[in-house]
C-alpha cells in the first residue's frame, strides 16, 4: 500500500465521526436555508463544485465522508431505514440522466418564475433551497424505504463527479488478489453501492467511495488498495 492508500486508510479510520460532524453540518446549513435566509442555498453549488474538484483525482471520495448529506444519511437516518437493497435501475445510465435532466429543468422553471421579482442572486439562492430541501425529503424517504444512502446512488453531485473524473477508475485503485478470494460477496454486501469485487484484478467501477469497507470486510483479505493498477 502506498502513500495516498494509506492516507485515505488513516481518514477512513476516523470515518464515522468525521460524518457526525459533516452531518450536523448539512442538518444546520438546511435549518439556515429555511428560516435565515435563502441565499445558504448556495451550499448546494459549493457542494457541487468541491465535488467535482476532486473526481480527476479521487473519483467519488468526496461521497465517501466528505459529503454533508451523504454523512448525514449515513449518521442519523440509518436507525430508521429498513435497510432493503436498491432497486438495481438506481445505477442505470438512463435512470441517472433522467434524475439530472429532472434536477436542472427544476432548477430553470424557478430561476425563470422568480429572476423577474427577486434579482438573479436572490432567485437562485431560493431555487436552491428548494432543491436542497425537495431532494433532502427524496433522499430521507428513499433512505427509510431502502438503505440510508439509497440517493447517493443517483445524486446528480454523484453524477456530475463521476463526468469530471471521466468514468474512470482512480488512484488508489482497489485491486482484488484473486487467489485468496473465495468469490463469498461480502464485498458486495457491505459496499454502499453493491459494488462486487470478486474478480482478479483493479475493480473498474466509477462508483467507489474509497470507504474501505469491503476491505474490512474481506474475510480472506482478498482486497487491497494500491497505488499500482
Amino acid at each position: 500500500m502506498h502513500a495516498s492508500a494509506t492516507t485515505l486508510e488513516i481518514l477512513n479510520s476516523k470515518r464515522k465521526g468525521l460524518m457526525l460532524l459533516t452531518g450536523g453540518f448539512f442538518a444546520a446549513v438546511i435549518a439556515a436555508s429555511l428560516f435565515v435566509s435563502p441565499n445558504f442555498g448556495y451550499f448546494l453549488l459549493a457542494c457541487l463544485a468541491l465535488a467535482m474538484l476532486i473526481a480527476p483525482f479521487l473519483g467519488r471520495y468526496w461521497c465517501n465522508w466528505l459529503c454533508p448529506r451523504g454523512s448525514f444519511l449515513e449518521s442519523f437516518l440509518a436507525r430508521f431505514s429498513r435497510r432493503k437493497p436498491f432497486p438495481p435501475f438506481f445505477k442505470r445510465g438512463y435512470f441517472l440522466a433522467a434524475v439530472v435532466a429532472v434536477f436542472m429543468t427544476m432548477m430553470g422553471l424557478n430561476l425563470l418564475l422568480l429572476y423577474g421579482e427577486h434579482g438573479l442572486v436572490s432567485a437562485l439562492g431560493m431555487t436552491l433551497t428548494r432543491l436542497l430541501v425537495a431532494s433532502t425529503v427524496v433522499a430521507l424517504m428513499l433512505g427509510i424505504l431502502y438503505e440510508p444512502r439509497a440517493w447517493c446512488v443517483f445524486c446528480p453531485g454523484g453524477t456530475f463527479a463521476k463526468l469530471a473524473a471521466g468514468f474512470k477508475d482512480k488512484t488508489p485503485f482497489l485491486v482484488n488478489s484473486g487467489a485468496a478470494c473465495s468469490s463469498c460477496r461480502i464485498c458486495a454486501g457491505s459496499c454502499p453501492f453493491h459494488i462486487e469485487a470478486t474478480k482478479e484484478g483493479v475493480v473498474r467501477d466509477a462508483d467507489c467511495l474509497k470507504c474501505f469497507r469491503c476491505v474490512e470486510g474481506c474475510p480472506s483479505q482478498a482486497l487491497t488498495f494500491s497505488n499500482q493498477p
